[in-house]
C-alpha cells in the first residue's frame, strides 16, 4: 500500500471514529433543587461528604443507586439524594422506524419530522404519553412508546401534572394526612420532585386542586405543593382547626353504626348498607357516612391510613385478609374490639356478620391492619 493510500485510509478511519462518537449518547445532566446540597462519597446519608452543590449548575449524571444519583463531581464520582436533585436532560433513543416528531404533545398536532430506530435526541421533559425533545433547535415531542433511556422517567413533568389535576369544586375542600411517617409535600406532581416539607400525620391542609394521583394543597403558612392522593382523605366544607389522628370514641361510634347492618346480604360490588354490600363496599359505605374517605377495593384500601400491629388494634381499625390462597389482599373488615370484627362475607355468615378475629379461618388468613381515623 502506498503512503498516499495509507494516509487516505487513516483519514477514513478517523472520520468513522468521529462519526461514531457523535452518534453515541451524550451525557445525561441534572442539577440540585436547592442550595448547599450535600454530595457524598457513597449512596447513603451516613457516607462522607465530598462537598456541596447549588441550584443552577448542571452536572453529568453517571449512574443511579436506589434513590440516589451518581454525578461527576470535581473529577470523581459523587452521590446526591434524589429528593434534592433533578434530571434536566436525558438522552432518548428511538426504538422504531418512521416515528413521527410532532410540534405539540398530541396526535392531532402537526408532524415536523420523522425519526428512525437508533436515532438519539436530547430529551428535556415528559408530558403524559409524550417526551419533549430538542429538534433542530426547537421544542418537539415523541410518543413515550418510541423513546428509551435510563433517566427519561425521572425528567420533570411539563404541564401534564397540572392539566390532570382539576380545580377543586366551588365548595371549600380540605385534606387530612393519613401517613404515620408523615407525607412529603412536593414542588411538582412527581415522586422525584423536590420535597418542600414533610406534613405530619393528621395535618389538615386546604385543597387547591384534586387529581387521581396527586392533590395540590396549601398549608397554613401559604406553602403550595403536591401530595400523593393515596395518603390523604379529601373532605368538603370548612377546614377544622385540628384533626386528632385517632379517636377511640369515633371508632366506637363507627362500630355501633356498623352493627345495625348485621344481616344485610352479600352483593358483589354493592355499597348499599341496607340492600347489599361486598366486603370492601361495606367498609367503604360505613366510613363514608362518617366523612372518612378510603379506596373502594380491599386490595387498594390496604394502602390507606397507617399500618398498626395486631396488638394495637382498637375499635374502628381495618383488618385485612388473604382468603384467596395467594399473596394479595382479598378481604377486609372493621375491628370492633374484644377480639371481634364485623364484615360482609359470602361464606358461612353470608352477608354482614360478626366474627372472632383470632380463631379459625380468620386467624389463618389474617394479614395486617390499618388505622384510617
Amino acid at each position: 500500500m502506498t503512503v498516499k493510500n495509507i494516509i487516505r485510509q487513516a483519514c477514513v478511519t478517523a472520520t468513522c471514529v468521529i462519526m461514531g462518537t457523535t452518534a453515541a449518547f451524550a451525557a445525561d445532566m441534572g442539577q440540585a433543587t436547592g442550595n448547599d446540597v450535600n454530595v457524598r462519597i457513597a449512596a447513603g446519608t451516613t457516607a462522607n461528604i465530598l462537598g456541596q452543590i447549588n441550584a443552577g449548575t448542571k452536572y453529568e449524571v453517571t449512574g443511579r443507586s436506589g434513590s440516589w444519583y451518581q454525578i461527576a463531581y470535581n473529577g470523581q464520582n459523587g452521590f446526591v439524594a434524589g429528593d434534592y436533585f433533578k434530571i434536566t436532560s436525558a438522552d432518548g433513543k428511538v426504538t422504531a422506524n418512521g416515528v413521527n416528531i410532532r410540534a405539540k404533545a398530541s396526535t392531532n398536532s402537526s408532524v415536523i419530522g420523522t425519526a428512525n430506530q437508533g436515532d438519539v435526541f436530547k430529551t428535556v421533559g415528559r408530558n403524559d404519553g409524550w417526551y419533549q425533545i430538542e429538534y433542530n433547535g426547537k421544542e418537539a415531542y415523541i410518543g413515550k412508546d418510541y423513546l428509551a433511556g435510563e433517566n427519561l422517567s425521572s425528567l420533570t413533568e411539563i404541564g401534564s401534572a397540572a392539566d390532570s389535576v382539576q380545580p377543586a369544586a366551588a365548595q371549600r375542600q380540605y385534606a387530612v394526612v393519613n401517613s404515620g411517617s408523615g407525607l412529603k409535600l412536593r414542588k411538582e406532581a412527581s415522586l422525584i420532585s423536590h420535597t418542600l416539607q414533610v406534613l405530619p400525620n393528621g395535618s389538615v391542609v386546604d385543597v387547591d386542586r384534586v387529581g387521581p394521583k396527586w392533590v395540590r394543597v396549601i398549608t397554613d403558612n401559604g406553602q403550595k405543593g403536591y401530595v400523593s392522593a393515596e395518603y390523604v382523605s379529601v373532605h368538603n366544607g370548612e377546614k377544622p382547626s385540628r384533626v386528632t389522628t385517632f379517636s377511640s370514641g369515633k371508632g366506637e361510634e363507627i362500630v355501633n353504626y356498623a352493627r345495625q347492618f348485621v344481616g344485610t346480604p352479600y352483593v358483589w360490588g354493592g355499597t348499599n348498607l341496607r340492600s347489599g354490600v361486598d366486603c370492601s363496599g361495606f367498609v367503604y359505605a360505613v366510613l363514608r357516612d362518617f366523612g372518612v374517605s378510603v379506596s373502594r377495593s380491599s386490595a387498594t384500601m390496604v394502602n390507606n391510613g397507617v399500618s398498626i400491629n395486631k396488638s394495637e388494634l382498637q375499635a374502628g381499625d381495618l383488618v385485612f385478609f388473604n382468603t384467596g390462597g395467594n399473596s394479595g389482599i382479598s378481604h377486609v373488615g372493621i375491628y370492633m374490639g374484644d377480639g371481634n370484627y364485623i364484615h360482609s362475607t359470602d361464606g358461612k355468615g353470608n352477608g354482614v356478620t360478626i366474627t372472632p378475629l383470632n380463631t379459625g379461618y380468620s386467624a389463618r388468613t389474617y394479614v395486617c391492619a390499618r388505622r384510617v381515623l
